[in-house]
């Protein structure tokens, strides 16, 4: 053999040993992409997807100083991923929860203390407490004002003009009253109408709630300034239900919206569970004319995935005159789980559709929460829900009436609070009967 023969064989050899190493990398390739799609699929991206939480003990002069056109650059400066850890050695210090919640009168007005509290879920107040609610206000209400000089109102834009997307949430806790100190620009019973436009909807805001002050209080400082970018027209209920039978969160709300439609003839109903976040302002608080919305469709808990398709909990905006169509939630799911089933295939069945925004905008966060005592998971829910056609014309909002006990209804700064006894006995033989006036359409 040459050696022309020779080195074109070694030659071969080499491009033939490249090829087989080309080979073997591609293959390692393909099995980590198939393997990184498999992760995305089952377990999410792999990517920071934390809501924006704000740290109380950051400086935000900055922040609220700058002119809006900066505000969304250096608000970047000022975010912690949640949870945010309390790397002091102070010891946690328990809340009582407020006296109002099962009183008939409501309490005066507090001056805020000056103590440092820290609490065990991770959470820090400010050194001085007295002004953390208020930096935490001011923060809220820094990203929008109402748009002055209009002389006469006109009909409220569809899309509001302040709206900012996402924005931070503060998730400090503060006791209600030192809130009630704050001007949130509501009146009395948490009541808010645009001071500039007319609203297109009037909405009742209905929160189911039993002995979770703590959420309540994150939940108001949060949700007051968030509706009022949107230019809402709404009064927010919370329905307490008093120590006795276990908890029943769909007889609060068909409670919450009876109680209110007492008061007012509201249009639009939105149900909000005490431990829900919005976390995007463009996810408007608006009820379709001929569908239910499902706002709270993509939580960080569930990685903003739907667990399921038809799942409807959370946070729920519906017309009033189709909630009093589906006859409401029923009445009978004492414990956790299955109502909110119950109620998809109540609407299902009027041919009420569910809709919901994309999930960029209907992004929620749920406040972190141990199991609540009286709300262990309800054994019959499996049962009821097969058999929820049968009941649906003769439980719920037209067997209500006779069911609980109205305790007291107080105007309080920042909401109205609606304090029930519920007796499973009376609700389980509750029978239905004619729907009261303020429920019936006007002729």
């Amino acid at each position: 053999m040459s050696e022309k023969d020779k080195w074109l064989s070694s030659l071969q050899a080499e491009f033939d040993q490249s090829c087989c190493r080309i080979s073997q990398i591609k293959s390692l390739f393909l099995i980590l992409l198939v393997t990184f799609f498999i992760s995305v699929y089952f377990f999410g991206l792999p990517l920071r997807q934390q809501p924006l939480i704000i740290h109380s003990v950051l400086d935000r002069s900055a922040l609220l100083d700058s002119s809006y056109s900066k505000r969304l650059n250096i608000a970047e400066h000022f975010v912690l991923s949640w949870p945010v850890k309390n790397e002091s050695k102070s010891s946690s210090v328990a809340h009582k929860n407020t006296d109002y919640l099962n009183s008939s009168v409501p309490l005066q007005l507090q001056v805020p203390s000056e103590n440092t509290t820290s609490l065990n879920n991770g959470t820090v107040q400010p050194n001085k407490v007295s002004k953390g609610p208020a930096k935490s206000h001011k923060l809220l209400y820094s990203y929008s004002l109402p748009r002055q000089n209009v002389t006469s109102k006109q009909p409220c834009p569809l899309v509001p003009y302040g709206l900012v997307g996402k924005v931070p949430v503060v998730k400090e806790y503060y006791p209600i009253d030192q809130l009630n100190s704050l001007d949130f620009r509501v009146k009395a019973g948490g009541t808010y109408t645009p001071p500039n436009c007319e609203p297109l909807q009037k909405i009742a805001i209905v929160i189911p709630f039993r002995q979770r002050e703590m959420h309540l209080s994150i939940l108001l400082l949060n949700l007051h300034p968030y509706l009022q970018r949107q230019e809402s027209s709404y009064t927010i209920f919370v329905v307490n239900q008093i120590q006795g039978s276990k908890f029943n969160r769909a007889m609060l709300m068909n409670i919450g919206f009876m109680e209110a439609m007492k008061r007012d003839r509201y249009t639009c109903v939105i149900f909000h569970d005490v431990d829900l976040i919005p976390l995007n302002d463009k996810g408007l608080y608006r009820c379709p004319k001929n569908s239910t919305r499902h706002l709270s469709a993509y939580i960080d808990k569930f990685n903003y995935r739907l667990p399921y398709k038809e799942i409807l909990g959370g946070v729920v905006a519906i017309s009033s005159h189709l909630f009093i169509k589906a006859n409401g939630y029923s009445n009978q799911f004492f414990g956790w789980g299955g109502e909110d089933d119950d109620f998809q295939h109540r609407c299902k069945s009027k041919g009420v559709n569910i809709v919901r925004y994309p999930m960029n905008i209907c992004q929620y966060m749920m406040i972190k929460h141990r199991g609540d005592s009286g709300n262990e998971p309800n054994p019959q829910r499996f049962d009821l829900l097969k058999r929820y056609a049968e009941r649906q014309e003769r439980d719920g909002l037209n067997s209500l009436s006779n069911a609980y006990t109205l305790k007291s209804i107080l105007t309080l700064p920042l909401y109205t609070i609606i304090n029930v006894h519920i007796d499973r006995s009376k609700v389980l033989l509750a029978k239905p009967g004619p729907l009261p006036h303020y429920l019936r359409p006007p002729e």
